[in-house]
């Protein structure tokens, strides 16, 4: 992770007033509409990357490091924070109002235990608070959670969906077009590894991880619509969607991330068991017409620099896992090896969030002096909060797996969209939690909280439309 420099005594002024400024407009806008804070957010996170990996010249901070010199956290994790005691202040003083997600509540309960006995041992043992609570710990599974109830407690009429995915498509569409004219007429974007560490003569389309979802999610809520049987679409809406479809698997192809390929493919795949039988057809043979089209770009673009001649896809897709590579230090899994060789007497309750392992520096020459994470979500929780951080992370997704496959059947309409894009985009998730570094990055736990939240959010909704309609009946009848 790269440390802003430190600001300016003008710096450090203007961002302690505009914090006292903003505080109490986030306190009163959570209360009243807390609707136009998410929506706020969400076009700060589609709309600006935060992964400067990659870069030659990496930028001196970006929206979401702001204000990291003078407090612990930047103005937006502020923010969020803010957003959050607002909600709960919300909440106390309405008991009997909808509940937000009462599957998740008792994890996120768990973590903030479990992180406030992390501050009282590393007070201990001497190090400091901002070390502690720092975001290469697991303080964005806090951060990720009250985006998502935040996000839960924001929509709670039907036009709300509406808006919820609407913004998401127009948002995406704009980052989309945005990102085709950077690749196409330009030199794609700044920060590429392949081309400025790696020496690949590629240019791509988005890094960071978290475009390419955003990208991933509007293609499939595109596709979504184009294909069930719950919408009939005009002419035009169907070209707009299909080209909606288009260019953001566009994007997430000239992106050349096996990560978000893999997961767009899950997306697809879901979608295509959704679908009814006469429609697995259609939908197959369009689906594999792209899927060869994607996979000859990736292929010609970047995977044939991953293999000897004669490789085919598959080997090229694996080239930095497969058996035949010999011993464990030739392998892109040695990272986790040497976590794992560090663990030693830590694994039930990990190395505290600011612990970090040893390893050959020469092969892990890419973490630069940082070995407080690992590339993959599961591990870094293990290192450390240890198997029970890890198995609390995994059993509150068996809470949103089990809650979602509960639900699925009765929400129909918009609210089924948005429970088939949550379930979609955790999907999208999967291979970034197994190899990506997903718990560091802000932006990315946000989305992953939006995720999480959409069918909450929608079933929530569906159940405020029958209770809605019940009322009525029942006053028509009266």
């Amino acid at each position: 992770m790269i440390t802003p420099p430190p600001l300016s005594p003008i710096e450090v002024m203007t961002n302690l007033v505009g914090a006292l400024i903003v505080i109490p407009i986030v306190c009163g806008f959570v209360i009243k509409a807390p609707k136009w804070v998410v929506l706020g957010f969400l076009v700060v996170l589609f709309g600006f990357a935060d992964s400067t990996w990659g870069q030659v010249e990496t930028q001196s901070g970006n929206i979401y490091s702001r204000g990291v010199g003078m407090f612990y956290f930047s103005l937006l994790n502020l923010v969020l924070l803010t957003a959050g005691l607002a909600l709960f202040i919300k909440r106390i003083a309405n008991p009997y109002g909808p509940q937000l997600a009462p599957p998740m509540t008792k994890y996120f309960a768990a973590f903030v235990f479990m992180l406030a006995g992390h501050v009282v041992v590393g007070l201990m043992v001497g190090k400091d608070l901002d070390v502690i609570l720092g975001l290469n710990g697991f303080f964005n599974v806090l951060n990720m959670f009250i985006f998502m109830f935040l996000v839960i407690s924001a929509f709670e009429k039907d036009r709300d969906m509406t808006t919820l995915i609407l913004m998401i498509l127009s948002i995406a569409v704009v980052r989309g077009v945005f990102g085709g004219v950077r690749y196409f007429l330009f030199d794609g974007d700044d920060a590429n590894p392949y081309r400025n560490f790696e020496g690949l003569n590629i240019k791509i389309y988005f890094f960071d991880i978290s475009d390419n979802y955003v990208a991933a999610l509007a293609a499939f809520c595109s596709a979504w619509l184009l294909t069930t049987p719950q919408v009939k679409l005009n002419i035009f809406t169907k070209v707009l969607l299909l080209g909606v479809v288009a260019l953001e698997v566009a994007a997430v192809a000239l992106s050349f991330r096996r990560s978000s390929l893999i997961g767009l493919g899950l997306m697809f795949v879901f979608l295509f068991l959704r679908l009814p039988g006469r429609r697995k057809l259609f939908f197959a043979i369009a689906a594999a017409a792209l899927l060869a089209v994607v996979a000859s770009v990736f292929f010609q673009h970047r995977l044939q620099f991953n293999t000897a001649s004669g490789g085919g896809i598959l080997q090229s897709l694996i080239y930095d896992i497969a058996p035949s590579r010999g011993s464990i230090k030739d392998n892109r899994f040695y990272e986790l090896y040497a976590a794992a060789q560090s663990m030693d007497g830590h694994w039930l309750f990990g190395r505290g969030t600011w612990g970090t392992f040893t390893g050959d520096r020469e092969l892990l020459a890419y973490h630069g002096d940082d070995f407080g994470f690992v590339h993959s979500g599961f591990g870094h929780l293990i290192l450390k909060s240890g198997l029970f951080g890890a198995g609390l992370f995994i059993a509150m997704l068996c809470a949103f797996i089990s809650f979602y496959l509960r639900h699925r059947k009765s929400v129909f309409g918009n609210a089924s969209l948005l429970a088939d894009a949550g379930f979609a985009g955790f999907l999208f998730w999967i291979p970034t939690l197994l190899i990506g570094t997903p718990i560091i990055e802000f932006r990315t736990m946000l989305l992953f909280g939006l995720t999480l939240a959409l069918p909450f959010v929608a079933v929530g909704l569906q159940h405020a439309q029958v209770r809605t309609y019940q009322m009525r009946t029942q006053y028509a009848v009266a």
